[in-house]
């Protein structure tokens, strides 16, 4: 979804905790989509969230996409 490091302010945007983040980055071959499924699993996420995050995050187009 994202390259380098940007996943990392979306999942914080998601309510990830830091050593969450630290952990998805460290321990996970994918961890933006790790941070989502995450996310969802611990929260209630919707495409509205999600959509707003990825806009705040400056991926307009990635929020279009949904």
């Amino acid at each position: 979804m994202f390259g380098g490091e940007e996943w990392k302010l979306a999942a914080e945007k998601l309510g990830l905790r830091p050593y969450e983040i630290r952990y998805l980055d460290n321990r996970t071959m994918n961890p933006c989509i790790e941070a989502l499924v995450h996310s969802r699993n611990q929260r209630f996420i919707n495409v509205d969230t999600l959509y707003n995050v990825l806009v705040e995050c400056g991926f307009p187009v990635w929020a279009d996409l949904l």
